[in-house]
């Protein structure tokens, strides 16, 4: 498989799903004396550039941490400044989406979803959520995903109390990889081929305990609004060459 990027380089072996932790929006905006939601509003849109070079790429999932449940713990004023940029984001998401309709033949349909306890956040934010969910339901060109008050580590216990609970019932037989899946409210993506993060933190925090067991780790020194094409293009290069190298 191979794609020629903006840069003219052929890269090999391109990745079905990208997982991305796009961290050190706070900081970028205090070190420009900048009031922390305007990091954010940066990070936001810094989302939507890495969405089209992911499409120019042909990469078929994509997956953002949007904000943990550890971030819940911000300030209230944070969450909820954090909470609106999502809602007036996500409309303009839609309405490009709606525009791009009109073009169909060169834009990949995308279908948006959204993993994480949803019920905690706001009226408006989940109704936006849903409308999001239902308008690409049926697109299955290209996957992008967002984890709202997403944690790994809560995911987990919830999948195994719940197949717990069913294996008592009896309505569950046997407890192997395949079954716990399917009680993971992320289990139906695939694994990760890549997990980037930016910011010079170098853990994952919990992203996806079960997908990212076999990932390919990519750890970025820059604040997320800094992440550069080149940055994501030199991702994609290495990730190429560490596939020729262990290639099943």
């Amino acid at each position: 498989m191979s794609h020629h990027s903006s840069s003219n380089q052929k890269i090999e072996y391109l990745p079905n799903h990208i997982a991305i932790i796009p961290d050190g929006n706070r900081r970028w905006a205090r070190e420009r004396g900048l009031y922390v939601l305007k990091g954010h509003e940066k990070g936001i849109d810094k989302i939507g550039e890495v969405l089209k070079w992911c499409k120019e790429f042909k990469i078929k999932y994509v997956t953002m941490w949007g904000f943990s449940t550890e971030n819940q713990n911000r300030s209230k004023e944070e969450v909820k400044g954090l909470i609106k940029l999502f809602e007036t984001k996500l409309t303009e998401i839609i309405n490009d989406a709606k525009a791009k309709r009109k073009d169909e033949s060169n834009h990949p349909k995308v279908r948006i979803r959204f993993y994480g306890d949803i019920d905690k956040l706001s009226y408006t934010l989940k109704k936006y959520i849903e409308k999001i969910e239902n308008q690409t339901k049926n697109n299955d060109e290209f996957f992008v995903n967002f984890l709202l008050n997403y944690g790994g580590r809560q995911e987990l216990v919830k999948c195994v109390a719940k197949a717990a609970e069913d294996y008592k019932k009896g309505k569950l037989k046997n407890i192997d990889e395949n079954a716990i899946r399917k009680y993971f409210t992320t289990g139906d993506l695939p694994d990760a081929d890549i997990v980037i993060r930016t910011s010079g933190e170098y853990r994952l925090s919990g992203l996806m305990p079960l997908q990212s067991g076999y990932s390919e780790l990519f750890f970025v020194k820059k604040y997320w609004p800094d992440f550069s094409k080149e940055d994501f293009v030199n991702i994609l290069k290495e990730y190429s060459r560490r596939e020729r190298r262990f290639g099943r």
